[in-house]
């Protein structure tokens, strides 16, 4: 999995705070509904690297958007983007300018999984960032032979833990307390990686966001289990919403994106989609 990307989405709600989008001149005019519905096709951002969400045209994103394109009678042409820096990037590359440096895709119609929060929301004004499809959190699995109990981050003590490289939960461990644990914590780039050492006893638990540990924990079998990481200064724990950003401009297309998304909650198309890849869909 994307190395930086989990943690930037983790951070959606502290990104807030990176400041607005940049003044940057668009590379191509954004095309209306009109034009949308006249090509027959609808182009739909997402990122590469990012099981289960879009890994080499396979994931939970992927089906999304080839259902809300299906909504709206159209094809999906779905197009992967390297993550950049922070989500400011991420907007600029995908839905408002296209081929960062020249390199890349072109700007889509829409992109998928953006956090959707008011503050950045009103810190991005050139996009629109609408229709929330699923609500992510942080969480753990752990051996109940290791961590009977996880209740505060002293129960840690001792015990060889395991996180993303580079991830909020990775500086949540390593700082916590002054970074008592710093030495237990142990960095995967892929989480997956982590399951042999994990049923083998050589980590008492991991950390990442739901969608990574839920597959973990079907694979892990008895003798673990699953839960919100304990209280850590930084930590989301509610988990943030995510939603589809088009720009500014586009609100005709916005509209019809949130008609298809909430029509899709209601026939349970949603819940289905994620059942498919091995995490339960919660409601934004």
């Amino acid at each position: 999995m994307n190395t930086t990307l989990v943690a930037r989405l983790a951070r959606g709600l502290l990104a807030i705070c990176t400041g607005a989008l940049m003044s940057t001149a668009l590379s191509a005019e954004a095309r209306d509904l009109a034009q949308i519905r006249n090509s027959g096709t609808l182009r739909i951002g997402v990122y590469t690297d990012f099981a289960p969400f879009s890994d080499r045209g396979n994931g939970i994103d992927v089906d999304v958007a080839q259902a809300i394109a299906a909504r709206l009678g159209l094809a999906a042409e779905v197009r992967a983007y390297d993550a950049g820096e922070n989500m400011e990037d991420d907007l600029r590359n995908i839905v408002l300018q296209g081929r960062a440096f020249g390199v890349g895709p072109e700007a889509s119609d829409a992109m998928l999984h953006v956090p959707v929060d008011e503050a950045f929301k009103q810190r991005n004004p050139r996009v629109r960032i609408v229709a929330p499809y699923y609500r992510e959190t942080l969480a753990v699995i752990r051996s109940t032979a290791m961590l009977p109990k996880l209740d505060a981050s002293i129960d840690l003590d001792g015990q060889p833990v395991a996180a993303e490289a580079d991830s909020l939960l990775s500086y949540a461990l390593l700082t916590v307390d002054g970074g008592r644990l710093r030495d237990q914590v142990r960095h995967f780039h892929d989480l997956a990686d982590s399951l042999g050492d994990l049923v083998q006893g050589r980590l008492a638990a991991v950390f990442g966001t739901r969608s990574q540990i839920e597959p973990l924990k079907a694979r892990a079998g008895a003798g673990y289990a699953m839960g919100l990481p304990p209280p850590m200064p930084n930590l989301p724990q509610a988990g943030w919403a995510l939603g589809l950003a088009v720009r500014a401009d586009q609100a005709a297309l916005a509209g019809e994106l949130e008609k298809a998304v909430a029509a899709m909650s209601a026939s349970g198309e949603l819940d289905a989609i994620f059942r498919k890849h091995g995490v339960t869909r919660l409601t934004p």
